[in-house]
């Protein structure tokens, strides 16, 4: 293995807008566009995960990046957010130890326009040694 353990993982559909903070409607509508890409998010993660023949992270940074068809102004906060269900997906395929900030760091979110690619979102895993760990956790 690498001295660096890497998962990318491209989802072909983006987090569900009904996880939006600011989505108003019924809470059955958010469960089932949650639920649908939890388990596609998890299908994904498992099949990259048999490919590679990788370990549990046990301290991973997670980035993100989220493909549109069109250029106009989006909200990290607001995909972070919509991302949850995929994130508890990663921990339930077994990918991550806990989604629980000693486990998982938040890393970057990106944003990238192309009409032929969209929908996408691409996962990136990267293991994060413990001696890592404790300079960035220093640096705060």
């Amino acid at each position: 293995m690498n001295e660096t353990e890497r998962l990318i993982i491209e989802i072909p559909m983006l987090p569900p807008a009904e996880n939006s903070p600011n989505w108003r409607g019924h809470w059955a509508q958010r469960y089932k566009a949650s639920t649908v890409y939890g388990y596609a998010v998890y299908l994904y993660a498992q099949q990259e995960c048999m490919t590679n023949d990788l370990p549990v992270f046990d301290r991973a940074r997670l980035d993100l990046t989220f493909v549109f068809p069109t250029n106009r102004r989006r909200d990290e906060d607001n995909m972070r957010a919509r991302f949850k269900p995929g994130q508890d997906a990663l921990v339930k395929a077994g990918i991550v130890a806990d989604d629980k900030p000693e486990h998982l760091e938040m890393g970057t979110i990106t944003f990238h326009v192309d009409k032929r690619l969209a929908p996408m979102t691409v996962i990136t895993l990267e293991e994060l040694k413990a001696d890592l760990v404790e300079k960035i956790r220093g640096m705060e």
